[in-house]
């Protein structure tokens, strides 16, 4: 192949071609369809981008809230254990507020859930949709922390 390019460039096959020697403009997306081209370019000349990667980082934000309440809970616990209250207390205290937090999480992610699925459905290709959030394992692995 590389010998049928170096015959084609001596015989001069490729000397008027339009752009010759300047830089390819990559600034189109390839795999977006003719027709939506011209749409896109104004998304992203107006700092927006298709839908499914706003949604890509929504999920993401949400994602950090989600573990951010779980590592959050597990300070707080940590600081309620090490003071010297009363023990029936802290246990009443740390209890009510594991409910809270398993609640508050439960809620969140299956939120978080219901827009991964939408994401995993508007995904332009398929090695780019995410895993769902697997609530139950989270769960346990906070409450065995």
């Amino acid at each position: 192949m590389e010998r049928r390019i170096q015959e084609a460039q001596e015989g001069g096959q490729f000397e008027d071609l339009p752009g010759r020697g300047k830089p390819l403009d990559l600034r189109e997306n390839p795999f977006v369809k003719h027709e939506w081209r011209l749409a896109y370019r104004v998304l992203k000349s107006a700092g927006f981008a298709p839908d499914w990667i706003e949604l890509d980082k929504t999920i993401r934000a949400e994602l950090v809230e989600c573990q951010k309440l779980l590592e959050d809970q597990l300070l707080w616990a940590n600081e309620v254990l090490s003071s010297k209250a009363d023990k029936d207390e802290v246990d009443a205290e740390l209890d009510d507020m594991y409910r809270w937090t398993i609640a508050r999480y439960t809620e969140q992610a299956s939120k978080l859930n219901k827009k991964i699925e939408l994401f995993n459905l508007m995904v332009p290709l398929m090695h780019l949709q995410k895993y769902k959030v697997r609530i139950v394992e989270e769960l346990r692995s906070f409450r065995d922390s």
